[in-house]
């Protein structure tokens, strides 16, 4: 297949330039143009915390001489790890609930979480600052040697705005098979695994149910950065979706609070029938916000088929 290519220099800064047939690049153009709204770069979305080491690792228990076993807990404990801290109901406070994927997962996530991240931010660069934490102090002693944060020998190495881990906000993770946004309206700390968007521009259920939508897939698979065949939702791909507003959202919302509890219901269940008949309504339910997408952006049906690989 042969490609007339219309170079624009002036639409390519700091964007990708991507080689692609006529067919997917009129839908494309089609998606872009529908677009009436854009996240904010600095204030509403951000990467997730940056630890110097929230597990001992393999060179770091070589480095204490293997006198603490690897799979320890630095910065981000287990619930057993923090009870053996002994921390004063003051010191509770710097313990912040965290998250992985095994708790957050497209659309859903669960609020019972296994592990605890200490949050300490840039001012315990001052060593004077953890002391009002004499046990936290003890626990991260042990690791002084190995921890390389720019805020060392206390502190995180990034540890972020902390608005972006409390209330509604939608967690989205970095390397994926599929686009995976989960909203969830509960504290949830999360790594660099992740990125955060929040904001009070636009309905965040709706906001997710869009992002996570085969039209998206689709345009981060052409328009964002692949690794193989696994998605690298970075800052820069997020930024650049072509989101579109609309006042007719309510249908949507609806949906998503539909999956939300199916998914919480999915928890519980045990029953190999009863699971698999509430994962054939969970499908629907997303299939049905996919159509709806399709239809904001006015898709025709071999549009809609192209989106889905058919």
């Amino acid at each position: 297949k042969y490609i007339e290519p219309l170079v624009k220099p002036s639409e390519l800064t700091d964007k990708f330039l991507v080689f692609g047939d006529n067919e997917t690049e009129s839908l494309l153009n089609k998606i872009q143009a529908k677009q009436n709204f854009a996240l904010d770069a600095r204030k509403e979305v951000a990467q997730g915390i940056v630890a110097p080491q929230d597990f001992l690792n393999g060179a770091g228990e070589k480095e204490l001489n293997f006198t603490i076993p690897k799979g320890t807990g630095i910065f981000v404990v287990t619930e057993k790890e923090r009870k053996e801290i002994k921390a004063t109901k003051n010191e509770n406070q710097l313990f912040k609930p965290y998250y992985t994927t095994e708790q957050l997962s497209k659309f859903y996530g669960n609020n019972e979480n296994s592990s605890w991240v200490i949050y300490t931010t840039s001012d315990f660069k001052n060593p004077s600052r953890i002391a009002d934490y004499p046990n936290i102090k003890k626990h991260l002693d042990q690791f002084t040697d190995i921890i390389t944060s720019d805020n060392k020998p206390y502190g995180l190495h990034r540890s972020r705005d902390e608005k972006f881990f409390v209330g509604e906000k939608i967690i989205s993770l970095r390397k994926c098979a599929e686009p995976t946004f989960t909203f969830t309206d509960f504290d949830c700390y999360v790594s660099q695994t992740f990125f955060v968007i929040k904001t009070e521009r636009i309905n965040q259920k709706y906001l997710t149910a869009f992002l996570n939508s085969k039209l998206v897939a689709f345009w981060l698979k052409h328009k964002g950065k692949m690794q193989g065949n696994l998605y690298q939702v970075d800052k820069e791909p997020i930024l650049g979706i072509p989101i579109f507003d609309t006042t007719k959202k309510e249908p949507i919302i609806k949906l998503v609070d539909q999956f939300l509890t199916l998914n919480k219901e999915l928890q519980t269940i045990t029953l190999a029938d009863k699971k698999e008949q509430l994962q054939n309504r969970i499908s629907f339910t997303e299939d049905k916000i996919n159509q709806i997408i399709y239809d904001l952006y006015d898709l025709t049906t071999e549009e809609r088929k192209m989106i889905e690989g058919k």
